[in-house]
């Protein structure tokens, strides 16, 4: 049984994911080694603390030791595993998922996610300790003394950005950015006002964050900001605002792989998006010299292809990128900072993408069903993306179940996107 899912492993609090698989999970890796180092760090989810202790737990059960990082974003952990020479890392976090569920994400030695052979390696290891039982009790593992003012410096030393004068507003959705966001960008010499930057788990992603730009948006129609930045819960999903706009993603994007073709810094002319990267953002780039190669979706597939092809930047439409000179996942916080230079620089991030328009695409998430079960499996979503391509051959079509929730994505794109789109949505309805 594989534990991990596109994501590491995640699922709803105290229901399909428990203490008990926290506990596992730790013993596991540190028997993987000779008295390893696990680094920790975790999001604001109410549930963190329990799964930090049991996780914790189970690596002293196993014989090794923890580096608690606190209430740091996804990214710091594959970056303190690289300086603090850490065996492994593990985020615990849902991401952008509701205040309920939770989950634990793997890094290896070298600060990257766990690859699939690892990961089955590491589920075996966990199936076999299934019988052992946890004996879970409080620890107290104290914090690495000024990680947050440590990692900032870290990051805005390798983005190398300077923001004097210019205002800021951040919305850290009550996440693991809500103290670290704001502290960077004062550091970076930037006026900051920030929202929903409170240590506050029940309410993390609720009604804010990168998947709730609404909510941002709104504030920055009332105020006078140059620049607005909305981050998911464990920070690695970023939304960016210029004045009261909404920058598309797919825009952003391109902005970084211009930027950094222009200064001769792209890795081989070449960038890596995914199946859902919109073939409008692949004909702007083709005409600046650059190519796009894809991925299937999700940052750790998006990160094997930059690393198979030797490139150094690589994102996804859902606000995950890449900057592989600076992180080895995706970090929102140093993404904002890298879109603030290109600002300064450029003067406007929607004037200096205004040749990238998006083909017209649609999107849905379609809950899966007992009645529609069969139609989710990948032979089922290949005959209906074939049946569908026949009555319009026009569109491009991926259907894919998700790794995160319990849905089919369907994402289609081309002139008759909208009408293939309500097909699609018909033949999973039908069945339910």
């Amino acid at each position: 049984m594989n534990y991990f899912g596109t994501d590491g492993i995640r699922g709803t609090y105290g229901s399909t994911l428990k203490d008990s698989t926290a506990f596992l999970l730790g013993k596991s890796l540190a028997s993987l080694g000779d008295c390893p180092i696990i680094v920790i760090a975790r999001d604001t989810r109410l549930s963190g603390d329990n799964l930090f202790t049991a996780l914790a737990q189970g690596v002293y059960s196993g014989g090794g030791n923890v580096i608690n990082l606190g209430i740091l974003p996804t990214n710091s952990v594959g970056h303190f595993v690289r300086k603090l020479g850490g065996d492994y890392g593990v985020m615990i976090t849902a991401s952008h998922n509701p205040p309920d569920d939770n989950g634990l994400k793997v890094f290896d030695r070298y600060g990257v996610k766990l690859c699939e052979s690892k990961q089955l390696v590491v589920s075996r290891m966990m199936d076999g300790l299934r019988n052992e039982r946890a004996e879970v009790s409080k620890i107290y593992e104290p914090v690495f003394y000024d990680i947050e003012n440590i990692y900032c410096d870290d990051m805005l030393r390798a983005v190398n950005v300077k923001l004097p004068f210019i205002k800021v507003a951040l919305d850290c959705c009550y996440g693991a950015s809500y103290k670290v966001a704001p502290l960077a960008f004062t550091k970076a010499g930037a006026s900051v006002t920030a929202f929903c930057n409170q240590n506050n788990g029940a309410n993390v992603n609720v009604g804010c964050g990168a998947t709730n730009p609404q909510f941002l948006l709104d504030i920055l129609k009332q105020g006078d900001y140059q620049l607005g930045f909305a981050f998911d819960g464990d920070a690695d999903r970023l939304a960016v605002f210029e004045g009261t706009e909404l920058v598309p993603n797919n825009r952003v994007f391109y902005a970084f792989a211009k930027y950094l073709h222009e200064k001769g810094e792209l890795h081989k002319g070449t960038v890596c998006g995914t199946v859902l990267t919109n073939g409008g953002v692949e004909l702007a780039l083709n005409k600046l010299g650059i190519t796009l190669v894809r991925s299937s979706v999700g940052d750790t597939n998006v990160f094997n292809r930059m690393v198979e092809d030797s490139l150094n930047f690589g994102g996804e439409e859902s606000g995950h990128y890449l900057l592989c000179d600076y992180a080895t996942s995706s970090d929102a916080i140093v993404n904002a900072l890298f879109a603030c230079k290109i600002y300064a620089e450029k003067g406007s991030l929607l004037g200096y993408t205004e040749e990238c328009c998006d083909k017209p695409c649609a999107s849905a998430n379609i809950p899966i069903t007992r009645a529609n079960l069969r139609l989710t499996t990948n032979e089922s979503l290949t005959a209906t993306v074939s049946r569908i391509n026949a009555l319009y051959p026009g569109c491009r079509i991926v259907l894919r179940k998700s790794g995160t929730e319990n849905a089919v994505r369907a994402y289609l794109e081309g002139e008759q996107a909208n009408e293939a789109m309500s097909e699609v949505v018909a033949t999973f309805a039908s069945k339910s």
